[in-house]
């Protein structure tokens, strides 16, 4: 059995060198999820590591180039992820869409960013993950980001990272 480690950062805001500390300290990821805000930051990234990098655009993407969506599905290690930015939804409401979504794309987690806060909460078997922000944290804490660990096509563990800004 071998393990599968994805990561997942989101709100960058055009800080690469928070997103270089970050892939330095994580160099056995096997594929990015960018949550948007700046979602242009994913080539940079995809380009420093040589991994795929699946990103979604945040509200403040408006004036991107590239082509990615709000939301996208992919599947990484087995595991089916749902990744989107969140400013859709405020308050209980974003909890509820979160999840809806999740069902309704069959999905094993649930990723998604704006609140620059992390957060990690499952509902049923479904994970629903929010890795704060790498380059504007807005909880008190330095940069964040999250590593998703999965097994045989089960996510084993979900942890959280800090760097220095």
């Amino acid at each position: 059995m071998s393990t599968v480690r994805v990561g997942l950062v989101s709100d960058s805001h055009g800080r690469f060198e928070c997103l270089s500390r970050m892939a330095d300290d994580a160099p056995d990821v096997a594929a990015w999820i960018h949550c948007g805000d700046y979602c242009d930051d994913g080539e940079d990234l995809a380009i420093y590591t040589g991994v795929p990098v699946y990103a979604v655009l945040g509200n403040n993407d408006y004036m991107t180039h590239t082509h990615d969506p709000e939301c996208r599905c992919v599947t990484v290690g087995g595991v089916r992820i749902v990744a989107i930015h969140g400013c859709q939804w405020y308050g209980e409401r974003r909890w509820q869409k979160l999840v809806e979504l999740g069902r309704q794309n069959q999905a094993d987690l649930v990723v998604f960013g704006h609140t620059h806060r992390r957060f990690a909460k499952m509902d049923g078997e479904m994970w629903v993950v929010n890795p704060g922000s790498i380059g504007l944290p807005r909880d008190g804490r330095e940069g964040t980001y999250a590593i998703v660990s999965i097994d045989d096509g089960v996510i084993t563990d979900v942890a959280f990272h800090q760097i220095e800004r």
